[in-house]
């Protein structure tokens, strides 16, 4: 699971044990399954949904068009949401629903009032802090371009989830990590992408613009310091393939 907001500190570590909790009261078998083709889910009637489990993809919850979080495989979540909130998915996925009536009684208000709680501190801090520029969430299957050799290089990509292939003139040259920027050089230096970069496997990043990424800079200055530690990972990752071939 990931937050498309900030979060308090150890507010992700206080879900994943409350989502551990749940699943530990529920009936061992799910009383359904769900295979839903993208735009699917938030056409589905969820008010005898008690609780979800992603066995595949990625869905999550939203205010409107405003996204909060996303569920990934293993995740669960209070199934219906109320007329507040709603549920959004990024392409295919699978799911496990236990209803309403096949929960103990007693086990209602403690599902109930741990992830509505949870809900209300993460709106709750993101209301008391300064707002920043808002980051554009993508995701990627395998065999995806994230970033095109000879393009343009208009933004970067902040790799938060899996992992890709850096690629030029189809020869790897080597693998990017979660938390990796990708494409920085060439959009500071306003010229072409030198590599594509390829995700290995199912990825998530997040896309900013050139603009974007100097609004940040002003308005959170220790992203200087992120942006500079990541360039030098990056000039040591390249001294070290220098070494190694001679």
């Amino acid at each position: 699971m990931f937050t498309m907001v900030k979060h308090p500190d150890n507010w992700l570590v206080a879900v994943q044990a409350h989502q551990i909790r749940c699943l530990k009261q529920v009936p061992g078998a799910a009383d359904d399954h769900f295979q839903l083709s993208r735009g699917d889910l938030p056409l589905q009637d969820t008010r005898n949904w008690a609780l979800v489990r992603l066995t595949e993809g990625v869905a999550g919850l939203a205010i409107g068009e405003n996204r909060l979080l996303a569920l990934e495989s293993g995740d669960c979540w209070q199934g219906h949401l109320g007329t507040y909130l709603n549920w959004y998915q990024e392409g295919a996925i699978e799911m496990d629903v236990w209803y309403w009536p096949s929960l103990p009684d007693a086990y209602t208000p403690e599902l109930i009032t741990g992830f509505q709680d949870a809900l209300l501190a993460l709106l709750d801090f993101n209301a008391l802090l300064p707002q920043d520029p808002a980051p554009g969430f993508e995701f990627f299957r395998s065999g995806d371009v994230i970033i095109k050799e000879g393009e343009p290089a208009d933004c970067v990509f902040t790799l938060i989830q899996g992992r890709a292939k850096v690629v030029r003139d189809e020869m790897e040259l080597g693998i990017a990590r979660e938390g990796e920027i990708l494409g920085l050089q060439a959009m500071l230096l306003h010229t072409t992408r030198t590599a594509s970069v390829i995700a290995d496997g199912n990825c998530t990043a997040v896309k900013v613009t050139y603009d974007k990424f100097q609004s940040l800079i002003a308005t959170r200055p220790e992203l200087v310091m992120s942006t500079l530690e990541t360039m030098a990972q990056q000039i040591e990752r390249m001294n070290q393939r220098l070494l190694s071939a001679d």
